[in-house]
């Protein structure tokens, strides 16, 4: 997915797409090792709005993925939408490289580009991958294993007798101190 800059006239372009999880090498690399299934398309909205050679991108994305339970290792779908920005600036010549910079702050979440063009893919798959859950639960109140049994506490208790946590501080509880 490429964007030239002559191509947002009057400083403005809002695009919409439709991506297929084949147009992006990383999401079918985590889609073959961790289980995750993403539905097609992947909807974008995004609008490309050029400051000077900056162009500043708004976008977000909607998805339908299937992923496992975090508690209890069921499958289950989770539609995604999520917002982001992107600051895109032109790559540095390499007679600007070669003079020591310190970067300030504001200048570490820039993407550079190249030739007037902008490539969105890889960004666009960063994005993505950012707005998919750390530790998925299929639902709010998920019961989760049994850590004795394995047995799916959604579906049932199981017949384990529970072990008493031996917690060394709770003598403590009793402690009655002075206050002075």
């Amino acid at each position: 997915m490429r964007v030239e800059l002559k191509d947002i006239k009057g400083g403005l372009l809002e695009q919409d797409y439709g991506l297929n999880v084949a147009a992006f090498p990383e999401l079918q690399n985590l889609q073959a090792e961790s289980g995750v299934e993403f539905f097609d398309p992947i909807h974008f909205s995004l609008r490309l709005q050029r400051i000077g050679q900056m162009v500043e991108v708004d976008g977000s994305l909607e998805m339908k993925v299937s992923l496992s339970c975090g508690r209890c290792l069921q499958p289950f779908d989770l539609e995604l939408s999520e917002t982001f920005s992107l600051t895109f600036t032109p790559q540095k010549q390499e007679s600007d490289l070669e003079e020591e910079v310190e970067l300030a702050s504001d200048e570490l979440g820039l993407i550079y580009y190249h030739d007037e063009v902008v490539e969105l893919l890889e960004p666009l798959q960063e994005q993505v991958i950012m707005a998919l859950p750390i530790r998925p639960v299929c639902r709010q109140g998920c019961g989760g294993l049994c850590p004795e049994c394995g047995q799916n506490l959604n579906d049932g208790q199981c017949k384990c007798e529970k072990k008493v946590f031996n917690n060394k501080f709770s003598a403590l509880a009793a402690l009655k101190l002075d206050k002075d």
